[in-house]
């Protein structure tokens, strides 16, 4: 096989991973009984760390007025917080609450226990080609990210 040959090969192995590790991440999330946009909304304000309505608005692609709700319904759950800007009293910031954040960590344990029992259906010889194809994806993935900036 040449070199697009086995690319071709890896993208179809991938959406197949894809497609198989959604079943798992699926039933976790349905067991979290939040909805999806209240879900994605809080996984953009931990990666933020802070994040302002408008922004927010702006990540999920949606109005100011739909992230009020979305908003309103994770602090009902103590799942996020609305801070004052000091600096500026126009600007609301939202961040996470511990609680908000033990979920999402919640969350991601789980998915890596799910993925850590697939993994012990290998052969070692199975994992040491694996490690090695992932660091050379991660170091692929870095040197393509340098050509962006």
């Amino acid at each position: 096989m040449d070199k697009k040959e086995i690319i071709n090969e890896i993208l179809k192995i991938q959406q197949q991973t894809n497609q198989l590790i959604l079943t798992y991440a699926m039933k976790s999330w349905q067991e979290l009984e939040l909805p999806l946009a209240q879900l994605k909304s809080l996984f953009i304000i931990v990666a933020k760390g802070a994040i302002n309505f408008s922004a927010l608005a702006q990540e999920l692609s949606v109005t100011r007025g739909n992230v009020t709700g979305i908003i309103d319904r994770l602090e009902e759950q103590g799942l996020a917080v609305r801070k004052s800007n000091p600096e500026d009293r126009r600007v609301t910031w939202i961040e996470a609450t511990d609680k908000g954040r033990g979920l999402l960590t919640t969350l991601m344990e789980s998915q890596t226990s799910h993925m850590i029992h697939i993994l012990e259906y290998m052969s070692l010889e199975e994992l040491e080609h694996l490690l090695k194809g992932f660091a050379g994806f991660i170091n692929a993935l870095g040197e393509y990210q340098k050509g962006r900036n």
